[in-house]
């Protein structure tokens, strides 16, 4: 019985090595695309502010093929039939309200699409040239593309007003140590900062301008960038017939450096189909932890297809 047992048990082990021989035959080695980050194109003249982005994740096709979504930076081994150029196209995706595991490809940035020559074994950068790719798609699939600038602390006077229920305001700062540290090929003068210390716990600002937003579930989004040691709350003010009401999208956790976010304001514009239009809102009330905290801001605007 253990001698038959012992036969079988050889004569199975030469068949799988035959297949895997067989199977080794048959794989081809992968190429490799590597995409080490993107961003947007640098442009010293952008009415909006600094081009500030952060793209987190790329979506990936492959001679139409998509490959799914892939953290950056991505080096993917790719299968290939031949060697040769292939249209590579990547989808830039971002972490919708600041939050790491909700990821979408950003619908207000083209694609970045270019013919890459794929060889067995060897690793294709993309892009080639560097990062900066990206740009917004300003008559894509959707109608016009609107970008407003709600504040970016360079013009004369303020487009983001503290409102009633804040104590303190915005100063200017431009040491190089605390304002936003612009993209290569761009400028910046000043940030915005406020001040929380005792007795003074709750600043919030509005938009000066009211805006009327388009609704049916359609995107809209606040980005801006940010560096603060309290949570920051990003919402909404809806001006409905008789009643105005304030609603919190997202809340940004404290960030040491700067950092910035994409905040979807969809579920809030669209809940209140009868609102004639908004006011954007960001604030923040200070904790009792006995300490001096500071808000900075910089590069606030306002994205949608009307």
């Amino acid at each position: 019985m253990q001698e038959s047992f012992k036969r079988i048990t050889v004569l199975g082990l030469g068949m799988l090595g035959a297949f895997w021989n067989c199977d080794r035959a048959q794989i081809q080695e992968p190429a490799f695309l590597h995409v080490e980050s993107l961003s947007m194109k640098a442009d010293p003249n952008a009415p909006y502010g600094n081009t500030s982005s952060k793209v987190t994740t790329a979506w990936v096709e492959v001679n139409g093929e998509n490959l799914g979504a892939h953290h950056l930076p991505l080096n993917l081994p790719i299968l290939i039939d031949e060697e040769g150029p292939a249209e590579v196209r990547l989808y830039p995706g971002i972490n919708i309200n600041g939050i790491a595991s909700f990821r979408g490809i950003y619908p207000f940035y083209s694609e970045y699409s270019a013919q890459v020559n794929l060889r067995r074994g060897k690793t294709s950068q993309v892009p080639a040239g560097g990062p900066n790719v990206l740009a917004y798609d300003f008559s894509g699939l959707g109608g016009t593309l609107i970008v407003e600038s709600l504040e970016n602390f360079e013009s004369v006077g303020q487009r983001l007003i503290a409102t009633n229920q804040s104590d303190t305001s915005w100063i200017l700062v431009n040491d190089a140590a605390l304002k936003f540290p612009a993209p290569v090929g761009e400028s910046n003068v000043y940030s915005g900062m406020a001040i929380l210390d005792t007795g003074i716990s709750r600043f919030e600002v509005h938009s000066l301008d009211r805006y009327e937003l388009p609704k049916l579930n359609a995107n809209v989004y606040v980005e801006l960038d940010y560096r603060c040691s309290q949570p920051l709350s990003i919402g909404v003010i809806a001006y409905r017939p008789g009643q105005i009401l304030q609603m919190p999208t997202a809340t940004l956790n404290p960030s040491a450096n700067w950092n910035h976010a994409y905040v979807n304001l969809i579920t809030e514009v669209s809940g209140v189909p009868d609102a004639s239009d908004f006011r954007i809102y960001i604030g923040t009330i200070k904790a009792g932890n006995g300490k001096l905290d500071t808000v900075l801001i910089d590069n606030v605007r306002l994205v949608y297809r009307p």
